[in-house]
């Protein structure tokens, strides 16, 4: 009878559940990968090889989490929850078959392939489902909790690691984190559910009548304007419409800007993921529980960098890409100070305060790419946040692990970082410079435009108004939109 009776609730806040469920994944599929920083030195130690080609292994792992080609194919054939219950399997088995590598390359196949592929069935199942949910408003909410996962995962997996490797080895780790990761995926896969289609025709702003900043002269022009401007839109179930709005989106410079700077974003990020253990262990001699003290620091203010940004996030007067363009500004201050660390107190303060803007930057692309190009459907507003984050990781692990090779410690692998950091924000920035430049005004970005001449319609929807604030959304909110927003 409890049962019974949890049913309705669990219905009515489904969207608040699927949150959840994306935390929950995100935070198994990217623990490991995330937490190769700690394997990195006793890969290393066992098999003898190079800075570069052993932090190759887990950059190629983080790269495919976040763009294989594969799972777009298998979404739209199989559905979010086949995928996700697929990549727990294979990415388990990722893990158990590396605790059986005779030499390095095999664990490119298992560690780097199968961990690879098989957590990004799960990070791409999940992140589409919360964009489904989530389209509109509380999106930056709703990502934010969603990404919380990945530093809680980083939180739990440095220590338990740690642990594992000196207790039983990091052959037996590899095969106890497996078992655990399993169960605990499964369990959370198979309740991953999309919303319906009047559930999600409530959460965008077509499904609700023309706001304050739009002149209808009578009804029939309206329906008119309306149809026109929804025949623009991406129809996530028909690919050729879908191909054909990508191919009008890869020719616009603003596309190439944003993916370019998001690129060398995740480039100057990898030194955090891949190389900051091996930073503080051989540039800094610190002790293995020193290092995963300042792992711990690290997710720590990435949390408070994610909570911050999903309380402030939707309530920003501007739009996302500025804070996104900030975070860059701002590692490659933090990533400038690492070269004159001294003192224990110091790594750990700037431990901490590289989480939080490496938690805001992370999180913070997801409803910026949305603010951007939401035009164009969830699926590719997915793949436009996911794709530079793989590529990123993939180019940046063996550059700073080369530089280490040549010189023998990581200063001037982090210089190169500044120097990218900095590239970084200056691509973002470019976005609404360019945008402005070509309005020849101060006014905000349009998202939708549809112009009738002989009925005299206009209709304008600024970019920054398709977030909390936006009055279309007040009259059509959702159960799960009050519950985030009292977040």
């Amino acid at each position: 009878m409890a049962l019974l009776d949890l049913r309705p609730f669990l219905k009515k806040y489904r969207g608040c559940f699927m949150v959840y469920i994306a935390f929950v994944e995100l935070f198994i599929a990217l623990g490991p990968p995330y937490g190769y920083t700690i394997l990195f030195a006793r890969l290393q130690d066992e098999f003898g090889a190079g800075a570069a080609l052993t932090g190759w292994v887990g950059s190629l792992a983080t790269t495919l989490v976040f763009c294989s080609p594969v799972s777009p194919l298998l979404l739209q054939r199989l559905g979010p929850r086949a995928v996700a219950l697929l990549g727990t399997v294979v990415f388990s088995a990722g893990l158990v078959a590396t605790s059986f590598v005779p030499a390095l390359p095999y664990a490119f196949l298992t560690f780097g392939v199968l961990v690879g592929v098989g957590g990004n069935f799960l990070v791409q199942s999940v992140v589409l489902v919360v964009f489904k949910w989530f389209p509109g408003r509380n999106c930056s909410r709703a990502t934010s909790i969603a990404w919380l996962g990945t530093p809680f995962g980083t939180l739990a997996f440095a220590p338990l690691l740690t642990r594992l490797i000196t207790a039983y080895g990091w052959r037996n780790c590899l095969r106890i984190v497996a078992g655990g990761s399993f169960v605990l995926s499964v369990a959370h896969a198979a309740f991953i559910a999309l919303p319906n289609e009047k559930t999600e025709n409530r959460e965008t702003p077509e499904s609700k009548t023309i706001d304050e900043h739009e002149t209808v002269v009578d009804d029939n022009a309206h329906s008119a304007a309306a149809k026109e401007c929804q025949t623009a839109e991406i129809d996530d179930h028909a690919p050729r419409n879908l191909r054909h709005q990508i191919g009008k989106l890869l020719l616009q410079l603003d596309t190439w800007a944003w993916l370019f700077g998001f690129l060398m974003s995740n480039i100057g990020w990898t030194f955090v993921v891949i190389n900051y253990a091996s930073f503080m262990e051989y540039d800094l001699h610190l002790t293995p529980d020193q290092i995963t003290v300042a792992l711990v620091l690290a997710a720590g203010g990435e949390i408070v960098g994610k909570i911050l940004f999903s309380i402030f996030g939707d309530r920003l007067p501007c739009l996302k890409l500025y804070v996104v363009a900030a975070t860059g500004f701002l590692a490659a201050l933090m990533s400038g100070l690492m070269t004159v660390l001294k003192t224990l107190s110091l790594v750990y303060i700037i431990s901490f305060v590289v989480g939080m803007i490496r938690g805001v930057s992370y999180v913070s692309p997801c409803p910026a790419t949305m603010e951007l190009f939401g035009d164009y459907g969830s699926n590719v507003v997915t793949a436009l946040f996911m794709i530079p984050m793989g590529a990123g990781i993939l180019v940046g692990a063996p550059l700073t692990g080369g530089l280490y090779d040549l010189k023998g410690d990581y200063t001037l692998s982090l210089y190169v970082t500044v120097g990218v950091f900095v590239c970084a924000a200056l691509s973002m920035l470019s976005i609404p410079i360019r945008r402005r430049l070509r309005s020849g005004t101060n006014t905000s970005d349009r998202v939708c435009r549809s112009e009738t001449e002989t009925q005299g319609v206009y209709r304008s929807t600024t970019t920054a108004q398709i977030s909390l604030d936006n009055p279309v959304f007040e009259g059509s909110r959702t159960d799960d939109d009050r519950v985030l927003s009292g977040i």
